[in-house]
């Protein structure tokens, strides 16, 4: 009855935690480029399995314009290399912007890589108002002048990549292999949105709050069973 106990207790603690995964789902809904969290009960029935971790759902969101030379969306097995405080990380959302200094950076201020390492844009070119075009390989010219070409990375398995802030990963050993230029395509003037879909949400939190109750009901139920089994042992 004490191992019953345990168990729906285990039970209830991994039910609390899916909860959390989907709530913070839902509140990255509008967030570009987020990639969504497995819960672990679907993990689990999908591995076939009781092994717990934490997985990611890689799939592509859909892609809207915005019409902003500097927003860009990539296809494919592919990320965006940003350079951050920790090192490389890796990301889908391409909602960049020029710093004072004339870097390319990400709404943190983070540096997008480019083959040449951080990518600096003339100053002097902007003020005469040339466009910034960005091809569908990431080559970055200033009117006619090639700046850069975008640093594209892939993963051979995505799962190893552990979400840092966010939308953004890390990869032990920079452990992430430079995409070649079939593997990928990159969209100027448009932004990926979040994967998640919102009903499937909604209906995973429905199922997990209903398991949730199930497995409190339990535990009540056996800890009034050994507290009256207790009693008639005092008799």
């Amino acid at each position: 009855m004490i191992k019953g106990i345990y168990t729906a207790a285990r039970g209830l603690d991994a039910r609390m935690k899916n909860l959390e995964i989907v709530s913070n789902n839902l509140a990255n809904l509008n967030t570009t480029g987020f990639k969504r969290e497995v819960p672990f009960s679907e993990i689990m029935s999908q591995a076939g399995n009781a092994q717990v971790q934490q997985l990611t759902d890689f799939r592509p969101g859909n892609f809207y314009q915005t019409s902003n030379p500097l927003d860009l969306a990539i296809s494919g097995n592919a990320f965006f290399v940003i350079q951050t405080k920790n090192g490389p990380e890796l990301t889908r959302n391409g909602n960049f912007q020029i710093s004072n200094d004339g870097y390319l950076t990400d709404q943190n201020g983070n540096k997008v890589m480019g083959n040449n390492g951080s990518i600096k844009l003339d100053t002097l070119q902007l003020n005469k108002k040339n466009s910034i075009s960005i091809s569908n390989s990431g080559e970055i010219k200033v009117g006619d002048t090639v700046v850069d070409k975008l640093l594209i990375s892939k993963l051979d398995d995505p799962q190893q990549a552990v979400k840092t802030t966010g939308v953004d990963f890390s990869v032990e050993n920079s452990g992430f292999q430079i995409a070649q230029e079939a593997d990928y395509q990159i969209k100027q003037g448009y932004l990926e949105e979040s994967n998640v879909n919102p009903i499937k949400e909604m209906e995973a939190m429905i199922q997990i709050s209903n398991e949730y109750d199930s497995s409190h009901k339990i535990i009540n139920y056996l800890d009034k069973s050994l507290d009256e089994a207790n009693q008639i042992g005092k008799v």
